[in-house]
């Protein structure tokens, strides 16, 4: 008789599968599809996975480990599907025994792993998987275990859920800490309603499906606003000519921008090392900050150029189109996401386009900006 010790374990398996196909889900590419119970535990068409969960933490993967078995039998039962698959992954909480012939598995060729299981002596536990397995085609068995993966030592039901999901960046970047377990909740919730709406009992998970319903959600938990990382960085005058945008400057004759210009870049950096470092979803919202400090600053060289003569002073001329980029781009404190941005924080990002040689100051210059 099966205790209720027996049927919880057993359901926290069940569990754990779903917690791995939410991360695959979060981590899926557009428009792809993720299937539970379908050629595996968990399939999108080119991979397929096997979950095997156990609450004993002194599991070992052992030569005779039904798991193993098992999972390689019903691959080969189904190879005619299974042979278009570029992986195959045990994913298991088992730790590989050293000395069994998983120790280093990974590591092994097609034709080392296929010796390795000829040669293990079969028991009462995995034979009619076992013998499934031996009586197949030795070159078929060879192009099965090429693509097998075993990823052993894998985070038990809890772990999982409070450092992978939890933690995971889709989340921890949009939703506040002490609101991310409700979310995550929600999640779990949308995996398991795909199976019970399913009108033809295809446990599918569609990817576009899922984000549209994620932002959706995700939208209820909206996140403040981060609060701009001022930042206190000093110049060093010993590594002052190792930057461009200082050689930009002294060739435009403007030595007394110098000073001010080092400033503003380096405290510009940290911020933004700073603002990523705390919330990874700006990364593309600060991009675009750049970019579109770029094209104003572009943009107003080419008035400036249409304004020079045959006998002007061009580096006087350059170094009045630097003194009104910086007026210009000095006011462009918003940004998405982030409150209290500082002023120098786009005069910074400016002198960051012209180090990365996307402007040049010298208006007299070939090259292009």
């Amino acid at each position: 008789m099966t205790s209720k010790s027996d049927a919880s374990t057993n359901i926290l398996g069940f569990k754990y599968q779903e917690m791995v196909a939410l991360k695959e889900s979060l981590d899926a590419k557009d428009g792809s599809k993720i299937y539970l119970e379908c050629f595996g535990d968990i399939s999108d068409g080119i991979t397929s996975t096997e979950i095997k969960h156990s609450i004993n933490e002194d599991k070992k993967l052992i030569d005779t480990h039904i798991d193993f078995w098992k999972t390689l039998s019903n691959i080969i039962t189904e190879y005619d599907t299974f042979r278009f698959y570029d992986k195959f992954i045990l994913h298991t909480t088992a730790e590989v025994k050293i000395g069994s012939i998983f120790e280093k598995w990974n590591e092994l060729k097609k034709n080392e792993k296929c010796a390795k299981i000829l040669a293990v002596k079969s028991n009462k536990t995995i034979s009619q998987y076992y013998s499934n397995v031996v009586k197949f085609d030795k070159s078929n068995l060879e192009s099965i275990l090429e693509k097998f993966v075993i990823k052993s030592n894998q985070q038990s039901a809890k772990e999982y859920y409070q450092e992978i999901l939890i933690n995971h960046s889709a989340i921890k970047n949009l939703i506040k800490r002490n609101e991310r377990e409700s979310f995550l909740n929600y999640l779990l919730g949308y995996i398991s309603s795909e199976l019970i709406n399913s009108d033809s009992y295809l446990w599918e998970i569609d990817i576009d499906s899922f984000r549209a319903n994620f932002q959706s959600y995700a939208n209820r938990y909206q996140i403040d606003d981060l609060s701009f990382p001022v930042s206190n960085a000093s110049a060093n005058s010993n590594t002052t000519n190792n930057f461009y945008f200082v050689k930009e400057l002294q060739n435009i004759e403007y030595v007394n921008k110098i000073g001010s210009s080092m400033s503003n870049y380096l405290k510009a950096s940290e911020s933004q090392i700073k603002m990523i470092q705390e919330r990874l979803s700006l990364y593309e919202t600060l991009d675009n900050y750049d970019e579109d400090i770029r094209d104003l600053v572009i943009e107003l060289k080419e008035s400036h150029l249409d304004q020079l003569t045959k006998n002007c002073d061009i580096k006087e001329k350059s170094r009045r189109f630097f003194d009104e980029s910086i007026n210009q781009i000095s006011s462009k404190t918003t940004i998405d996401g982030v409150a209290g941005v500082r002023p120098y924080y786009p005069k910074g990002r400016l002198l960051h386009n012209i180090e990365e040689k996307y402007i040049v100051l010298n208006l007299n210059s070939e090259d292009e900006s």
